[in-house]
């Protein structure tokens, strides 16, 4: 799997979360804190770092709190052998007798490092006997014992346990930042790639870069040989409307043809297609419009993830629209998005009738 092939396997292969590796680079310093709370969404991060500190703090010759990757214990990580890392799933490890197990493995040294490390991940899901049991050990853990809980809930996590351990907060990773990655990826495997076509895969993992990655081995296992990875194949697969589509929708829009409109939009659902994803594509594209037309040098930020064929179309159907319109074009669509969200009979009705208003404003 990509997301296993790439996955960062020293300080320097993480992205987005440089404020917490340089905190971690700074623990290392010093006598390191016992334990330590790594919360944040899925796929930002909070395991692959917890194993890359676990191994740092073993390394026998970390260079400027890197691992070194070549030393007997760096080796013994590289190939799953290292025996004082124990890594639990708290979603299925959760009960108080779990819990004594990892409490008996505590009394005993470490056998190859100088830490033993445990790894608690989804430890929200631990019971609260459990939790309690764990607050215990952390009271007073042996001077080689070091704990990372990851959590996507933090708020589940015992105040008590809050209060004993180093909190870090991961963030999503920057949409720039997971496109990186997804390029790297395919250089390394050979993919021809279009970007846009990679942005739309990193929008999708909302801020995950194990989901984007994830998508993207997908989306390559469906590629004839030699095809290009584009957008139209990233929307078809997605099941999202393509660019084109939410453009000439616009257009139509533009040039007062409410007839074409409803009947465009009947094509999209008829197809298959989420309408939820056409109306947020629609509102993403005016707001691209509007700043289009108020802010020119915003072109050069859209040049990042989109042609520049579909901006200049962008800034054409900007100048037939004024600001107003634009503005309560947006704000029907954000109406409309909110009745699709209360299941209405026909999820075409509510985009329907925010046409139909629109119209009436003209």
């Amino acid at each position: 799997m990509l997301y296993h092939k790439y996955r960062p396997r020293f300080f320097k292969d993480v992205i987005g979360q440089e404020v917490i590796v340089k905190i971690l680079k700074n623990f290392l310093k010093q006598n390191p804190p016992h334990g330590y709370l790594f919360s944040g969404e899925r796929g930002t991060g909070k395991t692959s770092l917890a194993r890359i500190y676990a191994r740092a703090l073993n390394c026998l010759d970390r260079q400027e709190g890197e691992p070194c990757g070549r030393c007997f214990v760096c080796k013994l990580f590289e190939e799953n052998k290292f025996l004082d890392l124990i890594e639990i799933d708290a979603a299925s490890h959760r009960k108080i007798e779990d819990m004594r197990n990892i409490i008996e493995h505590i009394g005993f040294k470490p056998i190859q490092g100088k830490y033993k490390i445990f790894i608690i991940d989804e430890a929200h899901s631990l019971t609260e006997e459990a939790s309690n049991a764990l607050l215990k050990t952390l009271e007073e853990p042996p001077s080689f014992a070091i704990f990372i809980l990851a959590t996507t809930e933090p708020q589940r996590i015992l105040p008590t346990i809050h209060s004993r351990v180093q909190r870090l907060d991961f963030r999503r990773i920057p949409l720039p930042k997971i496109v990186e990655k997804l390029e790297f990826i395919c250089r390394n495997e050979k993919i021809n790639y279009e970007q846009p076509a990679l942005y739309l895969i990193a929008e999708e993992s909302n801020g995950s870069l194990r989901d984007a990655e994830t998508l993207l081995e997908k989306i390559i296992s469906i590629l004839e040989p030699g095809q290009n990875l584009d957008q139209e194949i990233v929307s078809e697969f997605l099941g999202h409307v393509s660019l084109k589509i939410v453009l000439k929708l616009i257009e139509l829009i533009s040039k007062n043809k409410l007839k074409e409109s409803l009947q465009l939009v009947q094509e999209v659902y008829s197809s298959g297609h989420d309408l939820n994803f056409l109306i947020k594509s629609l509102i993403k594209t005016l707001r691209e419009m509007i700043f289009l037309k108020i802010h020119p040098e915003y072109q050069k930020h859209l040049l990042i993830e989109k042609p520049k064929e579909i901006i200049e179309k962008e800034k054409e159907l900007a100048d037939t629209f004024s600001l107003e319109k634009l503005r309560k074009l947006i704000a029907l669509l954000f109406e409309t998005d909110n009745l699709l969200k209360k299941e209405p009979p026909s999820p075409l009705v509510p985009l329907e009738i925010s046409l139909i208003e629109y119209f009436d404003l003209k």
